[in-house]
C-alpha cells in the first residue's frame, strides 16, 4: 500500500512539473516587446533552418537521403531562410519617423535661426543700454 501511494506521488508530481508551463498564461506585452520577440524569434528560426540544413548535407553525404530528396529538401529549407533573412533584414516600423527626423534636422542645420543674445540683468532687452533701477527699458526705446 505504500508503496501505491510513493508511486502516486512521484506521477502527480511529474505530471505538474510537465504541466506547469502550460498552465500559466502570456502576458500581454507592448509593443516594444513584441518587436524584440519577433526578431528574437525570427533569428531562432534562421538558426533553426542553419542547423536543418547542415544536417540535411551530412544525412546526404553519409547516404541516409538520396539525390532527389536531398535537393528537394534543400531547396525548400534554402527558400524558407531566404525568407527569414530577409524579414530580418526589412527595416523597423520606425524608419520612416527617423527618416523624417534626419530630414528636419539637416533642414535646420541649412537654414540656422538667429538666437538672440542673453542680455546681462538691467539692461535694456532691445539696444543693451544698462537701466536705473526703477526701469524697464531706456529711454530711447520707449
Amino acid at each position: 500500500m505504500l508503496d501505491l501511494i510513493l508511486i502516486l506521488g512521484i506521477t502527480l508530481s511529474a505530471a505538474g512539473l510537465v504541466g506547469a508551463p502550460f498552465m500559466h498564461r502570456q502576458k500581454p506585452c507592448r509593443e516594444e516587446d513584441a518587436s524584440v520577440s519577433s526578431s528574437a524569434g525570427l533569428l531562432l528560426q534562421r538558426d533553426t533552418l542553419y542547423t536543418a540544413i547542415r544536417d540535411l548535407e551530412f544525412d546526404f553525404q553519409t547516404g541516409k537521403v538520396d539525390q532527389k530528396d536531398y535537393a528537394e529538401l534543400r531547396q525548400q529549407l534554402e527558400r524558407e531562410a531566404i525568407h527569414v533573412l530577409h524579414l530580418l533584414d526589412a527595416p523597423d516600423a520606425y524608419t520612416p519617423l527617423d527618416a523624417a527626423l534626419e530630414q528636419h534636422i539637416a533642414w535646420l542645420r541649412q537654414h540656422p535661426t538667429e538666437i538672440a543674445p542673453v542680455l546681462p540683468a538691467g539692461t535694456c532687452g532691445s539696444c543693451g543700454v544698462k537701466l536705473q533701477r526703477d526701469e524697464r527699458c531706456c529711454p530711447s526705446c520707449a
